[in-house]
């Protein structure tokens, strides 16, 4: 019994209708490091890759972050897009990484996990604006995890 669930999963997720090609998406997204009047604040930039090809609503990421404090964060994981009306997109995101560049925050670890929920909306053909939030913690590997909380403004291209 467990072979044959075990097949029919395999089957689903690389069945050719549940998995889609597009063309894949380069964000590039800038904003605020640090939330809240406590924390120590910086701005970031974010680069993203994000390929074409969808499972459902999941599509992998990979990226690079950096922030003016001199952490730098280079991550991969997956966005699950839902559809929304009038094109818009919820994209809450999931991607561990790892901090290659300590800044002035000590995060506690070297490895860590961004969770992250941005809003897309179309401005023109192949050319999205993106607003996100996103929480880069060690999810309580190390001690200290004090996360860092980040909003960001950006661009999504697709690269046709």
């Amino acid at each position: 019994m467990r072979w044959q669930l075990g097949v029919l999963v395999t089957g689903l997720l690389l069945s050719p209708r549940v998995a889609r090609a597009e063309p894949a998406r380069f964000a590039l997204q800038g904003g605020q490091w640090g939330l809240g009047p406590t924390a120590e604040q910086a701005l970031t930039v974010q680069l993203e890759l994000r390929p074409g090809l969808h499972w459902w609503w999941v599509r992998p990421t990979g990226g690079f972050l950096q922030s003016t404090d001199g952490t730098q964060f280079v991550f991969a994981g997956v966005l699950i897009d839902i559809p929304l009306a009038w094109g818009l997109t919820l994209s809450p995101g999931f991607a561990p990484g790892i901090r290659t560049v300590d800044g002035t925050r000590n995060l506690g670890s070297h490895l860590l996990f961004k969770s992250s929920l941005e809003l897309g909306f179309p401005l023109t053909p192949g050319l999205r604006g993106l607003v996100s939030f996103a929480h880069l913690s060690n999810g309580k590997l190390a001690t200290p995890n004090p996360g860092i909380e980040i909003l960001a403004l950006g661009l999504e291209v697709a690269l046709e």
